[in-house]
C-alpha cells in the first residue's frame, strides 16, 4: 500500500500492473532544488529540526496545493501542512515553488493581501512592538528558529541603521526568492509603524533592475537599489524609536515571552520533535514505525542513554510513538481507500485485532465505528452501528 505520493508523477497501468502510459508533471528546472540540496546537505543534521511551516501554508492556498509543492518530501499529498516539518522538507518546497516559476505570483500576492502571511503569532507581534527597533530584534529572533538558514543582522551606525540578510545558501534563483521575501516582509511593518517616512526607506536588492523578482518590487514605496551585492534596508537611525500608536503593549509583552520560552526550550526538546518527525515519516512514506535501536542509531547514542535522555525530560520511546500512531490512525480512519487491515500494518500494528484494540482504548470505540460516524458527520448520517 501507498499512502504517499512522493513524485509528481501518475501512472496508468493495465490489469497485470504493466505501465500504459505516464503523466509527468515536468519539473521547468532544478536550479532552486540543486540549491536546497547542497543546504540541507550543508546543514547536516540541524535539516532535521522541525520548524512551523509559516508562509508555506499561505502560499499552498494561494497556489491551490498543486501536485508538486510537496515533491521530494516525506509529507502526504494533497491540501495542508503539519504543526511542524522540518528544515529539510521546508527548502525543498520552496525550491518547488521557484523550479516551478511560482516566485514572483506568490511575492505579488504577499505585499498585495492586507494579511501578512507568517507564524501566528510573530506576524501580528510586529504590529504590536512599542517601537521599530524593538519588531526588528524580534523579527530576528523568530528568524532564527524558523528559518535557520537566514540569518537578520541589525546594525546602528551613526545616523543610520541596517538590517542586511545573510545565509548559508548559496547564491541563486532560491536566496534571491527568500531574501526578496524577507525585503517584503520588513517594508510591510516599517511601512505600518513608521507611514510617513517609508518613502525615505533604502531597499538594496541583489537583483538585476529587469530581473522577473523586480518588476512589482518597484512599486513599493522607497528607493530602490539593484544590481547590490547584498539584500538590505537602510533607514535613519532615529526612525528606530519612534513610538508604534497602534502597538498593545499587553500582546507585545505575550509575543516576546513566547518567543523567549520557545528559545529557551528549542534544545531541551530537539530530541524529542526529531523522533516525532522520524516516525512520522517512517509511517507516511515506508508503511512502518521504527524500533528505539534504529531511532538511536539515527541520534548516533546507545539506546540506553536514549531512553536516559528522554526520561529526563519526562516522556518514553514508546509514549512518543503510541502518540504518533494514535494522531495518524485518526487522520487515516476518514479516508474510506484505505481499508482498516491497510491502516494497521501501516501502523506497525501485528493484525487488524491488536489494533482494533488499541484504537478502542484511545477512542472508546472500534475503528469500524470511528470510521461509520466519521462518515455519517460528513454526510448527515444519524445512526451508528452497535460494534466494529
Amino acid at each position: 500500500m501507498v499512502l504517499q505520493q512522493k513524485q509528481s508523477a501518475f501512472v496508468r497501468t493495465d490489469s497485470s500492473g504493466v505501465a500504459l502510459d505516464i503523466t509527468l508533471d515536468q519539473r521547468p528546472r532544478s536550479e532552486a532544488l540543486n540549491s536546497a540540496n547542497a543546504t540541507i546537505k550543508a546543514m547536516g543534521s540541524e535539516a532535521r529540526r522541525p520548524i512551523p511551516p509559516s508562509a508555506l501554508v499561505q502560499f499552498g492556498n494561494w497556489l491551490d496545493w498543486p501536485d508538486w509543492f510537496k515533491a521530494g518530501t516525506a509529507l502526504p499529498p494533497g491540501t495542508g501542512l503539519p504543526e511542524r516539518i522540518s528544515v529539510a522538507e521546508d527548502l525543498t518546497i520552496l525550491a518547488n515553488i521557484v523550479d516551478y516559476g511560482k516566485e514572483a505570483f506568490l511575492l505579488s500576492r504577499f505585499v498585495s493581501e492586507l494579511k501578512m502571511p507568517g507564524t501566528r503569532l510573530v506576524a501580528p507581534a510586529l504590529y504590536n512592538a512599542p517601537n521599530l527597533k524593538e519588531a526588528l530584534i524580534l523579527t530576528k529572533r523568530a528568524c532564527e528558529l524558523s528559518t535557520p538558514y537566514i540569518k537578520l543582522n541589525l546594525e546602528e551606525e551613526d545616523k543610520f541603521f541596517t538590517v542586511q540578510i545573510e545565509s548559508i545558501v548559496e547564491s541563486g534563483v532560491l536566496l534571491d526568492f527568500l531574501s526578496t521575501s524577507y525585503m517584503c516582509m520588513l517594508h510591510r511593518f516599517i511601512s505600518f509603524v513608521l507611514p510617513n517616512p517609508i518613502d525615505q526607506l533604502t531597499i538594496e536588492l541583489g537583483l538585476a533592475k529587469n530581473a522577473n523578482l523586480s518588476l512589482f518590487l518597484k512599486k513599493l514605496n522607497g528607493i530602490k537599489k539593484f544590481d547590490c551585492p547584498h539584500f538590505a534596508v537602510k533607514g535613519q537611525s532615529d526612525w528606530l524609536y519612534i513610538h508604534n500608536s497602534y502597538a498593545d503593549p499587553a500582546f507585545w509583552n505575550f509575543a516576546v515571552e513566547r518567543v523567549g520560552l520557545i528559545e529557551r526550550n528549542r534544545e531541551q526538546f530537539d530530541v524529542v520533535e526529531r523522533i516525532r518527525l522520524a516516525i512520522r515519516v517512517a509511517i507516511e512514506s515506508e508503511n512502518r514505525v521504527p524500533r528505539l535501536k534504529q531511532i538511536a542509531a539515527a541520534e548516533n547514542v546507545s539506546e540506553r542513554t536514549l531512553v536516559r535522555n528522554l526520561s529526563s525530560k519526562g516522556i518514553s520511546f514508546q509514549k512518543i510513538l503510541e502518540e504518533e500512531r494514535r494522531m495518524k490512525a485518526s487522520e487515516l480512519i476518514g479516508n474510506r481507500s484505505v481499508s482498516l487491515s491497510e491502516i494497521a500494518s501501516c501502523l506497525g500494528f501485528s493484525d487488524l485485532s491488536s489494533f482494533g484494540r488499541s484504537f478502542k482504548q484511545w477512542y472508546g470505540m472500534t475503528p469500524g465505528q470511528a470510521r461509520y460516524w466519521r462518515e455519517s458527520f460528513d454526510d448527515g448520517s444519524a445512526c451508528a452501528p452497535s460494534d466494529g
